[in-house]
């Protein structure tokens, strides 16, 4: 799509209010090119008092999407997730996943790789589905609520630092989870 296509799109979306966030939210992780930031914000900041409530909402219908999508993955295969996704974005995301399942679908929310490529991605690669939705559910929030809370709680004055906040965050959850994979695989070698 061309950026006058996003653009009305992204309008059409925030004209909604918070219908627009639920079909952003539920498309984003089957195919929707549009970061959910695009329509969340704008829609939250013109309801300071609800950007909580939200951001709860889109964390939901975005997990009802990723459930839709990943059982698209899992019964359309390979020919799906090739049409949206490079080659060499699929052979990334199999090499991630055969070293940690979880821990992938955990840090989708911080990479360049589109969301919807990593819920494509679970469903073909047959990951447990429990252990997909648990993590995606995990990723969302630590992607959104932040952005909720601090909309509902200083609306206008932090919209400027809102991207810096989120990579900040993102940085420091990405490290902890890198600690705690360390300390786990160093006390698996202790206790054998």
């Amino acid at each position: 799509m061309e950026k006058m296509d996003m653009s009305y799109i992204i309008n059409i979306l925030i004209n909604y209010g918070v219908i627009g966030i639920m079909i952003a939210a539920f498309f984003e992780p089957i195919l929707m090119p549009v970061p959910m930031e695009f329509v969340s914000i704008p829609i939250a900041l013109l309801n300071q008092d609800k950007a909580l409530l939200y951001s709860i909402i889109l964390i939901l219908f975005s997990a009802l999407g990723s459930t839709v999508g990943y059982y698209i993955g899992k019964f359309l295969s390979g020919t799906l997730l090739n049409k949206f996704v490079s080659a060499e974005n699929v052979s990334k995301l199999k090499n991630l996943y055969e070293k940690n399942s979880f821990l992938t679908i955990l840090t989708s929310a911080f990479t360049p790789i589109p969301y919807e490529a990593y819920v494509l991605s679970a469903g073909i690669f047959n990951i447990g589905f429990t252990k997909f939705i648990m993590a995606a559910l995990i990723s969302r929030c630590i992607r959104h609520l932040p952005q909720g809370i601090i909309i509902s709680l200083y609306g206008d004055v932090f919209l400027g630092n809102l991207k810096n906040y989120t990579m900040i965050m993102g940085l420091i959850i990405f490290i902890i989870i890198l600690l705690l994979r360390y300390l786990f695989r160093k006390n698996n070698s202790n206790t054998q």
